[in-house]
Order: C-alpha cells, then structure tokens, then sequence
C-alpha cells in the first residue's frame, strides 16, 4: 500500500473511530465508566447500611416503620415488642412455678418448641407454628395472635362508639405511676428507662400507654358482649338436664375395706429365649378379696340394722365392725359427682343411677383393690339457693422452720399482716373498688390476685370452711367483711372477705349460664362464636424486612 493510501486509511479510521488511538480511548473510557458504576453501586450499599445502622441506634427502625399492619391498624416494631413481652409475661405468670419448659437465661431462637406441657394444662399452640418451631416463634406467634385480638375487639369498639372508661384510665395511670418505681429497682435512670428496658427498644410511655388505652377499650367491649347474652327459664332447665350428673350436688359416705396384698410366687417365661423364672410379688389374690367383702358386707348390715333401729349412724358402724381407728368418708360435693375422678366408675356409676333414693347403700366391687360400702344420702338439683360474689385477701403463714408446723409467731405475722391492709382499707375509701385494688397488690390467692381477689357464681360448699360459712350465712349483707383463719394440710392462712352479695339467679341457672370447670354451661359458647367470627375477618401482614433487622 502507497504511502498516500496509508495515510488516507488512517484518516478514514479516525473519522469512524477505528484507529488503534481511538480504540485505546475509547476502552479506556468505558473501564472507567465500569470503576465508577461498581463504586457507585458499592457506595449505595455503604449508604444503605449506614442508613440501618442509624436507624437502628436511633430508635426509627423500632418506631418509625410499619412492621405488622392488621386491618386498617399499622403497628411498629416497638409495638410487636409489647405484645411480645406481655406474651412472654403472661406465660411465665401462667407456667412459669410450675415446671420449666426452656431455659430462661439463654437464647430462645436456639430452643426447640415442645407443646406437650401447654396442652396439658389446657392451653393452645398457635396454628401458625410450623415443626422445627422454636420458643421465640411460639411466643412471636401468640404475640400477634394476641395483636389481631385486640385490634379486631378495639375496632369494632370504636365504631360502636366506645371510650376508654375513667375506672380503666384510672389504672393506665397507676401503671404509669409504677414505672419510676420499677425503675428504681432495676437501677434505671426513670420509668422511661425502664419502659424501654421491659418492653423493648423504641417503647416510650406515650407509646405503651396507648398500647393499654386499646387493650382496655378492647377489654371492655368483649366483657359487655359476654355479658349481653340472656337465656330462659326453658333453655337453662333443659341445659342443666342434659348435664345434671355433672351439675347436681350429691351428698353420700363410704368406706373402702381394701384387700390385703399377699406374697405369691409365679412362673414368668421370658418371651425372647423362651425361658421360664420363678418371682415372687405381693398381689391382690381371690383369698383377700374374698375377705374383704365379707367385711365389707358385715359393715353393711350393720349401717342397715343401725339405720333401722335408730341406733347407729353409717359412721358409727364403720367404727364398729372396721376398728376404732377406721372412719368413713363423707362427702358433700357442689359440681357434680362426675368431678370426683379420684372415685371408681363402679361408684360414680351407682350414685348417679337415676333409681337412687335416700338411703340407699350398696357394697360395690373394685377389681384388685377392695370393696366400696357406699351411702346415698341425696342429691340436690341447687334450685334451693342464689350463688354468691364475693372478693377476699389471703395472707398466708409462712413455715420458716419448715418443720411441718406453725408457731403462734408465724401466725401473728400473718395476722398482723392482714389486719394492716384491713386498716388501710378501712381508713381509706373502704369501697369495693379500694378493697380490689388492694386485692391485686397483696392477695396471694394465684387464682384472684390479678381480677381484684373477685370470686363470682360460688355454690355452697366450694370454699374452705371459714370461708363458706361467712358467705352463705343468711345475716351477712353486701359491703360486710370479716377476717378468718383457715387451717388445712392446703395452706394455713387469714382471709380478709368483702361480701359482694347473693346473684339474682338460682345456682342451678348459673351453673347452667356460667358453667364449672366440668362444663362449659351455655354462655361461653356462644361468646367464643361470636369472638371467632369476629376475630376472622382480621389477618396480619408482617414487614419480615423491618422485623428481620430490628429482632426482638
């Protein structure tokens, strides 16, 4: 190629940007180009987690972002802090002295979930909760099971038009009050502190106060619909019929003559090798058994010609034909003979016998234990008395030798204690409501210190002694109070009783409205249909983003 042609293809080449000169640029320009993307790209990624890092330390990533929406109702992760930490709370109050299920001191997201106690004790595992579940997600998952409640009860609160009550704001106040309180006692600067320390991180009062706001309103609107629902005459009747065995009040007296266990030797063959060995064991044999019913039927005879003759009680003929040292059992029982599931099928099933009368008695066959001698002495369908409410304070003695025993000391400690919260109630307001809050402060009843020491829809014979004889004593009237001791291998302890007053229904209709412990009695049904319809229409949705970086 001539010189003229070079230098013409050059021209050429630079004109349409080919020439090597151009090309070096022109990658080199497009590496730089690449440089700044990439450091753009990674700067942007400094940035963003810088962004978090600042968020984090400032609260707004707890606080100032959505984390779980339910309905119309936004919540932030501080909030989901709340509900987490009262699940937990919650949890420990119901389980916690009990058994111990995880260990508290280490990390709950490393613990495997086990639901074998919960169910036990009657409680529910969340739905939601998949097999390899740990702690932490058994108590996020109640947190928002618990969240989707209250904002479904809180909603249709609000649109119904209801307010948060000066009783209820009176007790957001209390526990706000508490907070410096607690503080104190953590080494926490105020109840700020403390707030954030219990609750979790972005938690400020404002914030949990209105958190109780919701839960008290919300609280309110489901009690005022429990309450709504009425029933007849017609429908309770044929309720408690349906169920009466479990409901009704039986009075009886036993005694079981046990067999006598005997040394008896058997030839075991092993099942594996076929081999066969001589034991030896003390069993029931047909000989004792044998035995014991002619006792038992001795004793029988003797309760009957006793009975006869007006000479002698069924106790008495225990005595007589069992020894000095034997007494019978007897027995009033206010729910129902079904609930004694310490008594044999045999017995139950005899005293539950729609042709039982007064006085019957019957010698009833326990296989390989003995022979029940049973006495009928009633039943009562508990149409004959109002069940009673009633509020109360239990203070108990304290065994500090732990010898099994309770000095006059131990006692008048307990006594003192008891009538120095008597003196403040009755130096105060001495009001029902004064009496509760002092119930939930020092009650330590675990069955009533938190609902203001309230028993509600009580039936004869369902408390202590001391107790039953005051509430159901015919010249006790309402607002009258008294302090009495109960001495049992229970508990020894006083009792400080507010007597709230007698119910407007019969026992038998409460039984069958409210129901026992046994049964579920009608109202409860149809309050938890209502509720779970409710409850229904409300689902969550989680910022797993937000939650992810601001764990509890």
């Amino acid at each position: 190629m001539s010189a003229s042609q070079d230098k013409k293809r050059r021209q050429t080449e630079r004109m349409e940007g080919t020439d090597k000169r151009t090309l070096a640029e022109r990658e080199a320009a497009q590496k730089a180009k690449k440089e700044r993307t990439r450091w753009g790209i990674v700067g942007a990624i400094i940035v963003v987690f810088a962004v978090v890092i600042i968020l984090l330390n400032t609260n707004l990533f707890y606080s100032g972002t959505t984390a779980i929406t339910i309905g119309d109702y936004k919540y932030t992760n501080a909030d989901f802090q709340y509900y987490y930490s009262n699940a937990y709370a919650s949890f420990m109050n119901s389980y916690g002295s009990y058994f111990s299920m995880f260990d508290t001191t280490q990390d709950l997201d490393d613990q495997a979930f086990d639901p074998t106690y919960i169910t036990m004790f009657g409680g529910t595992v969340p739905e939601s909760l998949g097999e390899d579940a740990s702690w932490k997600d058994y108590f996020e998952a109640v947190a928002i099971e618990n969240m989707v409640e209250i904002t479904a009860l809180y909603d249709s609160a609000v649109k119904e038009g209801y307010t948060l009550s000066d009783e209820d704001a009176a007790s957001i106040e209390e526990a706000v009050a508490s907070f410096d309180t607690a503080a104190e006692s953590y080494g926490l600067r105020n109840g700020e502190a403390f707030v954030s320390f219990y609750y979790g991180k972005g938690n400020t009062i404002e914030s949990v106060s209105a958190l109780m706001e919701r839960g008290y309103i919300a609280s309110a609107y489901a009690q005022d619909k429990y309450d709504s629902f009425e029933y007849t005459s017609d429908e309770l009747n044929a309720y408690y019929d349906e169920h009466k065995d479990e409901l009704d009040a039986f009075s009886f007296e036993y005694y079981l003559v046990s067999a006598e266990k005997e040394e008896v030797t058997e030839t075991v063959t092993d099942e594996e090798t076929g081999e066969e060995t001589e034991q030896t064991s003390e069993k029931v044999t047909d000989a004792t058994m044998a035995a014991a019913k002619e006792t038992a039927d001795q004793l029988l005879t003797a309760a009957e010609n006793g009975r006869d003759e007006g000479a002698m009680s069924f106790s008495e003929a225990v005595t007589e034909v069992a020894g000095a040292e034997a007494e019978a059992t007897e027995f009033v029982n206010t729910l129902g003979v079904n609930s004694l599931s310490y008594l044999p099928d045999a017995v139950s099933d005899w005293l539950t016998d729609s042709s039982r009368e007064e006085g019957d008695m019957a010698v009833l066959e326990v296989e390989d234990s003995g022979y029940y001698v049973v006495c009928f002495n009633g039943r009562s369908d508990n149409t004959d008395y109002n069940a009673v409410n009633f509020r109360h304070i239990l203070i108990k003695a304290t065994d500090e030798d732990e010898d099994g025993e309770y000095s006059a000391e131990e006692l008048t400690a307990a006594e003192d204690k008891i009538n120095e919260i008597y003196d403040e109630w009755v130096n105060g307001d001495a009001t029902e409501d004064s009496f509760a809050e002092l119930a939930n402060a020092n009650s330590e009843d675990s069955g009533s210190n938190t609902n203001g020491g309230l028993y509600e829809h009580v039936g004869k014979n369902s408390m202590v002694d001391v107790v039953n004889d005051f509430i159901f004593d015919p010249d006790t009237k309402p607002g009258d109070t008294t302090i009495v001791l109960n001495e049992s291998s229970s508990y020894t302890g006083f009792h400080l009783i507010y007597f709230v007053g007698a119910d407007e229904m019969s026992y038998h209709d409460c039984l069958a409205d409210y129901g026992t412990g046994t049964v579920e009695g009608l109202r409860q049904p149809d309050y938890n249909t209502w509720h779970d319809e409710l409850v229904a229409t409300y689902s969550a949705s989680v910022n797993s983003f937000i939650n992810w970086f601001a764990k509890v």
